[in-house]
């Protein structure tokens, strides 16, 4: 897949991989080069690449006075950023990178964005790709926060940016934007930790979300609770709402509603973690259910004292119910 040549003595050495340039630089008289291509993705020949191309990939990927912290590859001087991109491209893991303008330090970069973005001003950063789509808001959700499962946060110049950001980054799946002073928290769960909390003057966005009718109500349970296995609860207007909720959060697959207070219980374990319990005034549901017909009572054995038969969640996908049988 490559070759190395010595000028010195005129050997020529046939490599069954590829070659990165930078891990054979050191070694002196020697040039090698990739028969088909210097990487997946990357430049598809040897040359170095155009002006016009690094150009484009600059205006294009470039996060000005932006730091992308770790998870290096390689690092060494250079001219401008764009003879650091040009190295990039000829190197087979690399994925961004970090040019420092003071100093002239690139830093390679062997995952999107390294393990996060940081704000500092002697950097410009970019990634070889990226989504420069337009940038759509339907998840977004005013006054809510998602709190936790933070990669970093960052200030940033607007929300564009911020959702730029979640986009270069290989783990995020999620956002939340301080409007007063547009800050910017990056995610590695939809919904943060452990779902939405309610917080004035924040708005918070999964990358993708389910905004379509809800249509799983027949899944609802009046006057049942599924107790434990909370992961937070907040304050609602109805039934549809903390569906929404629920679906917003990573974790999720079930919830408790209290119509007395409207608080929705968002729930890591469908039916709780000891499947459900009468309680009035509740209203409890599994994200997905089975309302099918019973058809399996041809398993039951009479004249046995004390049987306890237990349906459960994970074994059958119904919700959790105890009966006696005597």
């Amino acid at each position: 897949m490559s070759v190395s040549f010595n000028q010195i003595t005129n050997r020529c050495s046939m490599k069954r991989i590829e070659f990165d340039w930078w891990a054979e630089r050191s070694t002196p008289n020697v040039r090698s080069m990739n028969l088909e291509y210097c990487s997946p993705g990357h430049a598809e020949s040897t040359d170095a690449v155009t002006d016009f191309d690094l150009a484009e990939s600059n205006n294009k990927c470039l996060h000005e006075n932006i730091w992308f912290a770790g998870n290096d590859l390689f690092n060494d001087i250079f001219e401008n950023i764009d003879d650091c991109t040009d190295a990039c491209r000829r190197s087979v893991d690399c994925k961004a990178l970090s040019y420092n303008n003071a100093n002239r330090i690139c830093y390679l970069k062997t995952t999107n964005s390294g393990l996060r973005a940081t704000r500092n001003n002697a950097y410009d950063s970019l990634n070889m790709e990226c989504d420069r789509s337009a940038i759509e808001l339907s998840c977004q959700r005013e006054d809510i926060n998602f709190a936790g499962a933070d990669i970093t946060s960052i200030a940033t110049s607007n929300p564009e940016e911020c959702i730029q950001l979640c986009r270069d980054h290989d783990d995020c799946k999620s956002i939340t934007f301080r409007e007063s002073d547009n800050y910017c928290w990056i995610k590695n769960k939809r919904g943060g930790a452990s779902g939405p909390v309610v917080a004035a003057g924040i708005w918070s966005m999964n990358m993708e979300c389910d905004n379509s009718a809800v249509t799983n109500l027949d899944c609802a349970r009046e006057d049942w609770n599924f107790p434990g296995a909370d992961l937070r609860y907040i304050q609602t207007d109805d039934l549809e709402e903390c569906v929404r909720y629920c679906r917003d959060t990573e974790e999720c697959v079930a919830f408790s509603i209290n119509n007395a207070n409207g608080y929705c219980y968002l729930k890591r374990m469908r039916g709780g973690s000891v499947g459900p319990t009468p309680a009035a005034n509740y209203v409890s549901l599994n994200m997905v259910c089975d309302n099918s017909d019973v058809d399996n009572l041809d398993c039951i054995r009479e004249g046995f004292v004390t049987i306890v038969m237990w349906t459960t969640l994970t074994a059958s996908g119904r919700d959790s119910i105890s009966q006696e049988l005597t």
